[in-house]
């Protein structure tokens, strides 16, 4: 039997119809695996261009939420590591870490720290 493949969040990233913005991309990614709602998603389109609590990076907030779901550290510090901040406006302005290797990063941290609990 052949097991299902995940999709990754960059794809339900800025993809049409629908446009999910980097909150919404990352929750998507994990859908199965948490099984994430539709609610759900809509609930986090607020999460987008540095409208997350402390003015966090939205994937990276879906990240660690998610982590949280299975009472797992969050991927923080290891984010900062490579995009250089955690706060949207931080990693726009200071960085330069486009949006979708955002999503990309919060969805491999997501997926490594899976994978290290199993």
């Amino acid at each position: 039997m052949e097991k299902n493949v995940r999709i990754k969040a960059e794809e339900y990233f800025h993809k049409p119809p629908v446009n999910y913005c980097c909150s919404q991309a990352v929750l998507l990614g994990f859908k199965d695996e948490f099984g994430i709602t539709e609610r759900d998603v809509a609930e986090f389109a607020r999460y987008r261009g540095g409208l997350a609590p402390e003015g966090y990076c939205g994937a990276l907030y879906a990240a660690n939420s998610l982590l949280a779901k299975r009472g797992l550290p969050p991927v923080t510090e290891e984010y900062r590591a490579i995009a250089g901040a955690v706060k949207c406006r931080e990693i726009k302005g200071g960085t330069k870490f486009p949006c979708v290797e955002c999503v990309r990063l919060a969805d491999s941290l997501v997926e490594k720290r899976l994978s290290e609990n199993l």
